[in-house]
């Protein structure tokens, strides 16, 4: 016997705002600018959090306040799930070598804890863009059970310069904004984010409907190009929630502007829906792709978004690509939404999808 499980709450600190009703109120303005972040002699556009701290583990603990406070009274004992891509990287690279590894690295989830007054169990998750998803699916799979009744999943990337010259040196960063499905997409434009979602197996407004993760060994880099497999991986969630393709009624998709992974994932899209194609709608060209945080920031939007009934336009689309034939939202929506889907492909082959419904 299994429990359901709930979001009881959510909060967020991203550029694009410091909690999720005023990211979603950016979003439904409009707002996408993002600021530049220079690695050798090339500059890239960045969406930075708007924190002025520049010591990285000030500014860390002074952002990881800052969505800890929005979630208010926290249980001392309440288990912490953290995922993240780079961790305190950062940190690294400003204080220099020498360091302890591994230990020096696990640190970071203790320190993460001390701030957020937290002193029960802590899990860390780091598996590339699908970290956020991980963390939640371990967090709801105990709830479920019974082992516990009350879980806080923080997802957190802080800029460093490994990451960014990484995705620089694969020729994978866009030089201007992200094109989610469109013909003249080139890029990632990659950013910071702190969010946090307290799951509970008390009644709350939205439940963790489904939830389903796999891999894709195509490639380092990238998904099958047809597909397949996230379609799968879709597939499964709707079936852990109990649902068919019809009772889906909004996609947030991982489209972030990159190449490949958008048209295989327009291809699961076509795989699993059809002719009936919900509406789609990509966040990332407001909030930057954040990696490891990237599942949690965007639920946490789009949720704030769904309790205002105001979806946003994607921004950065302006030409459909023949080859994918399809296109996200470029309009606002006031449609209220019971169900939504919410796709994650990562790097290295990580796949997700995690469905939302509304409670009556």
């Amino acid at each position: 016997m299994t429990r359901p499980v709930f979001i009881a709450d959510t909060s967020l600190l991203c550029a694009r705002g410091s909690s999720p009703t005023a990211v979603a109120d950016a979003m439904w303005n409009g707002e996408c600018t993002a600021g530049r972040r220079k690695i050798g002699e090339r500059t890239f556009p960045y969406f930075a959090l708007p924190l002025d701290e520049t010591d990285w583990m000030a500014r860390a603990e002074q952002a990881i306040c800052q969505v800890a406070g929005q979630l208010g009274a926290i249980g001392p004992k309440t288990p912490l799930f953290i995922a993240s891509s780079s961790f305190q990287i950062g940190h690294f690279e400003q204080g220099g070598a020498p360091f302890d590894l591994p230990p020096a690295t696990a640190s970071f989830s203790r320190r993460i804890a001390e701030w957020m007054n937290l002193s029960g169990a802590r899990t860390s998750f780091s598996n590339a863009c699908t970290s956020g998803f991980s963390a939640l699916d371990a967090a709801r799979t105990l709830i479920a059970a019974g082992l516990i009744d009350d879980a806080i999943v923080l997802g957190i990337e802080l800029a460093n310069d490994s990451t960014l010259a990484g995705f620089a040196s694969m020729e994978l960063l866009s030089r201007t904004i992200g094109r989610p499905f469109d013909a003249l997409r080139d890029g990632l434009v990659l950013g910071e984010a702190i969010a946090a979602v307290r799951l509970t197996a008390s009644p709350a407004t939205w439940r963790l409907a489904g939830l389903s993760t796999g891999l894709d060994g195509h490639s380092t880099t990238g998904p099958n190009p047809d597909g397949s497999r996230i379609a799968e991986v879709m597939a499964g969630c709707m079936h852990d929630a109990n649902l068919q393709p019809d009772d889906i009624e909004l996609i947030k998709l991982q489209a972030a502007g990159s190449p490949g992974t958008d048209l295989a994932e327009a291809n699961a899209l076509r795989s699993v829906f059809g002719q009936h194609m919900p509406p789609l709608i990509s966040l990332k060209p407001a909030l930057g792709h954040t990696l490891g945080a990237s599942g949690l920031a965007e639920l946490a939007a789009l949720l704030a978004c769904l309790d205002a009934d105001k979806i946003p336009a994607t921004a950065g689309f302006s030409k459909v690509d023949p080859e994918i034939a399809l296109f996200p939202m470029v309009e606002r929506s006031t449609e209220h939404i019971e169900r939504a889907q919410l796709n994650l492909i990562g790097f290295g082959g990580g796949l997700a999808s995690l469905i939302v419904e509304r409670q009556r």
